[in-house]
């Protein structure tokens, strides 16, 4: 994968705040089938323990919401106050009452170890430095319960050839990257899940017009 273009926790802060509303109204459709498929893959039960991180303006953490059951706390983190606002209004209107969500970074999650069930996170590593990304999957695996399982839905491509999306994430200005593309660039994340220990790691790539992967593994029991 091509090395993420340099932005701060403050930087990436703002561009998301500022364009929560457009992501929501643009991005977000385009997302959905991506999304839909991989949930899919989670195999959720009612009662599970579930996080999501990075939740982006609500429409998974809805989704996931109704899965694990109007009985069971559902858990949520995104950087943007932005994102969590939009995410709120949507969880109110679908009338859930029982879920938490808060501010923070996904290198260091304000949350148990050992606690979830299950760990899903989209289109957040492909705007993540690859000297990050170790950091962060053993974050998502110390708050994984033993044998719990991590879903990523990540930005890709099929295979390591440089493709015209990468050439132009590397070619155009840094800031017109970030306000139209939100920073993100194709990745391909069995090779670091697999570095950091989790088990049964597999891949499904989806081509279209948000050429995606869904990556998923689990927490070795022990």
């Amino acid at each position: 994968m091509i090395e993420v273009r340099k932005y701060s926790i403050a930087q990436l802060k703002k561009a998301y705040d500022s364009r929560s509303w457009l992501y929501d109204k643009v991005v977000a459709p385009l997302e959905r089938g991506c999304h839909g498929a991989a949930i899919e893959t989670a195999h959720i039960t009612p009662g599970e323990k579930v996080l999501e991180v990075a939740v982006g303006p609500g429409n998974t953490f809805v989704t996931l919401a109704g899965m694990v059951g109007r009985r069971t706390t559902i858990y949520g983190i995104d950087l943007s106050p932005g994102m969590l606002e939009l995410a709120r209004a949507k969880m109110h209107t679908a009338g859930f009452e029982d879920f938490v969500l808060k501010q923070g970074d996904s290198r260091r999650l304000p949350f148990a170890s050992n606690y979830f069930d299950l760990l899903y996170n989209a289109y957040m590593f492909d705007l993540i430095p690859k000297s990050e990304m170790a950091s962060i999957l053993l974050e998502f695996k110390r708050v994984l319960k033993s044998d719990g399982r991590l879903v990523l839905l990540n930005m890709s491509k099929k295979n390591d050839r440089l493709n015209l999306h990468e050439f132009l994430y590397k070619h155009l200005p840094a800031k017109l990257v970030l306000y139209l593309a939100g920073g993100c660039r194709p990745v391909m994340m069995v090779p670091d899940v697999e570095a950091a220990g989790f088990s049964k790691v597999e891949r499904v790539y989806l081509a279209g017009r948000h050429p995606s992967e869904i990556v998923t593994a689990i927490k070795e029991v022990g």
